[in-house]
């Protein structure tokens, strides 16, 4: 699993960036990645990361940008997966990216670095932030005192980031000289009394420095003690004795014996390099912070972000919309006019591929990114997480499980991979499940794009409102099934920060660019597919064996059975089919407005999307697939067809 801590002798230096949750890694990232970036997950694990291969200074650099960490003690798997990556031997440099303004917290995690002897570098990001609290931070005593090199960043601006990898690719050159933290005699004499029966044969099974080894033993490391047992179980009796007899001397647990020591010194540390300055007044981001995390004032922040966020798309997609709809079917008009045949056919399903995606899908969805990029990176999004957790906790959902939720309006998939933080299987399994009933961005398209335009906003406001019940309805059902109760949530909330627009910018490309690179293909391929069915009658085909469901359950027409089978591979294909299938861009002159509120509601509800049911059968196995599946569809059927028969 581990290997030398040894520089490699590739081509290409490894840098990883190493640091806390909300520290800024992966600004650092992505302003020197851009947009060549590659996600992949960690061997054996479903821990995901990002990289990237860039040139600075004339070398290749091999960027990493690894899982936020507070500690490397791995008490979970995305902490576990960080430390052995950066155990590996396959890092040259770790930029240590630290929250300049949080410096007393962040250095807990820098002392635990320095302690693996890996060549490092400090960038102490957000050192604006800093100055606003009135911290003055001595970087030269920061490192003499660390031996580390230190760099202040304001990494959305770019400002410090080439002189900090510039140092990094010269710390990878030469040697390098850390000051190792050092604790208190009895501490000392311990790790001295270990090092001097350190096993050869653990040498050759370790090869990483003696002393970080030590420490992680005493530490309760489990799986340094795992390896340790099998090179030598005498030596880890004895390293187990020693541990018992600090913890003696210090009367404190076993386990906190040097997270004490090394608070303490992480205080002592910040005491020497820096000078707070006291502040008169309240600035402007801390009223607003103290109206947001009031009770009442949180309610309406939550609720009027939510109703900004879907009121602007809907107003700017209809803007835009019908701005297009016009020159649109000008071009389709021209183009059925000058073929025929097979080619028609072939044209008319590219076309429809076209259309969807720049006169339905963009103009819906840009503007949604944009205000969910916005409540992001402003650090609202963690207060709604935080504000709803008491809501949450009445339905049976752990507080933890609110950032899925919060995710699943992004995209579903995601989201259900996030759940994998949660720490008990009881609490995954029921927000796996409950997550599919989350109107995602793909079909929230579909309710501002039909319900919106069709129905009005009272209709899509209710639709929305029902959707939120139904899946609270849904995880407390599931919740009952267990007696176990879900236990609080502690969370870390950022400070609440200006956005920068080219940020937001970015960040916004970059998503816009995965559904024209992923799912427009697709929705291209699903028309010129629905073009082929609608030219040789496979599409009837479909359209009777769905007739029961679409005629007899939901009142629809059968020709829109092969739209909801479309549906199944991308949400937004039910949508983007409909006008094919019905064969007019009107379609509320052939759907009643009862018809147009059934199929939004049953859209919204039935079978995930192949992504997100691939994404349930890798995270909780195939049983919570199938039980999505029949979940989602049974109630999907229940409430449209209720909804069928009363209107």
């Amino acid at each position: 699993m581990w290997k030398s801590l040894t520089k490699s002798h590739n081509s290409e230096t490894v840098i990883a960036l190493a640091g806390q949750p909300n520290c800024g890694k992966s600004t650092i990232f992505n302003a020197v990645a851009g947009f060549k970036v590659n996600t992949g997950n960690f061997s054996g694990t479903t821990v995901s990361y990002t990289e990237t291969h860039v040139y600075i200074g004339g070398r290749t650099v091999r960027l990493i940008d690894l899982p936020g960490t507070y500690s490397i003690s791995a008490n979970d798997i995305a902490e576990r997966v960080a430390r052995d990556y950066l155990l590996s031997g396959q890092v040259d440099v770790i930029i240590n990216v630290v929250d300049a303004s949080l410096l007393s917290r962040s250095l807990e995690l820098t002392l635990q670095l320095m302690e693996m002897n890996v060549p490092m570098v400090i960038g102490l990001n957000m050192i604006d932030d800093a100055q606003k609290k009135g911290m003055e931070i001595d970087i030269q005593a920061l490192t003499s005192l660390t031996g580390l090199e230190a760099y202040p960043l304001i990494a959305v601006q770019g400002s410090g980031v080439q002189e900090l990898f510039d140092a990094a690719l010269k710390i990878s050159e030469n040697n390098f000289h850390r000051v190792p933290p050092v604790y208190d005699r009895d501490v000392e004499e311990c790790i001295a009394r270990i090092e001097a029966r350190y096993p050869s044969l653990l040498r050759e099974r370790l090869k990483m420095d003696t002393r970080f080894v030590i420490i992680r033993l005493l530490e309760m490391d489990e799986e340094f003690e795992r390896i340790v047992a099998e090179a030598d179980r005498e030596f880890l009796e004895y390293v187990i004795e020693n541990r018992r007899f600090l913890a003696e001397i210090h009367d404190w647990p076993e386990s906190g014996v040097f997270a004490s020591h090394r608070h303490a010194l992480v205080l002592d540390l910040f005491e020497q390099v820096v000078a707070v300055k006291s502040r008169t007044g309240t600035s402007l981001s801390e009223k607003i912070d103290r109206f947001v995390i009031n009770p009442v004032g949180g309610l309406v922040a939550t609720v009027g972000a939510f109703f900004l966020m879907f009121a602007v798309s809907f107003w700017f997609g209809n803007l835009i919309a019908d701005l297009l709809e016009v020159p649109l079917e000008t071009l389709g008009s021209f183009l059925m006019s000058h073929t025929s045949g097979p080619t028609a056919m072939l044209v008319s399903g590219v076309y429809d591929g076209f259309t969807a995606g720049v006169g339905i899908v963009l103009p819906y969805l840009v503007p949604l990114l944009v205000i969910l990029s916005l409540l992001e990176d402003t650090g609202l999004l963690p207060r709604i997480a935080f504000m709803a957790d008491g809501l949450l906790h009445r339905f049976g959902l752990h507080g933890k499980s609110v950032v899925p939720i919060i995710m699943g309006y992004g995209c579903n998939v995601p989201a259900i991979m996030a759940a994998r933080n949660l720490e008990y299987e009881r609490d995954r399994i029921i927000t796996m499940l409950m997550v599919p009933f989350i109107a995602c961005s793909a079909r929230t398209v579909i309710i501002l794009a039909l319900a919106g335009k069709y129905l009005g906003a009272g209709y899509t406001t209710l639709i929305y409102l029902g959707n939120i019940a139904i899946a609270l309805g849904v995880s407390s059902v599931l919740s009952r099934l267990s007696a176990d109760m879900s236990p609080g949530i502690i969370m870390d909330v950022p400070p609440l920060r200006k956005p920068y627009f080219h940020v937001v910018i970015r960040k916004v490309w970059a998503r816009i660019m995965e559904f024209l690179l992923f799912a427009w293909p697709v929705i291209a391929i699903s028309s010129i597919v629905l073009a082929v069915f609608s030219y040789v009658g496979i599409d009837d085909v479909i359209n009777r064996v769905l007739s029961p469901i679409t005629t007899y359950i939901l009142d629809l027409p059968s020709e829109l059975g092969i739209t909801l089978f479309l549906g199944i591979f991308r949400k937004e294909l039910t949508l983007i089919m409909l006008n094919s299938a019905l064969g007019t861009t009107d379609v509320s002159a052939v759907l009643s407005s009862a018809q147009l509120l059934v199929l939004v509601v049953f859209t919204v509800l039935y079978i995930p999307c192949i992504a997100t049911i691939s994404t349930l059968w890798k995270e909780g196995g195939w049983k919570v697939a199938l039980l999505s599946i029949a979940l989602n569809t049974s109630i999907a059927l229940a409430v449209a067809g209720s909804l069928a028969f009363l209107l």
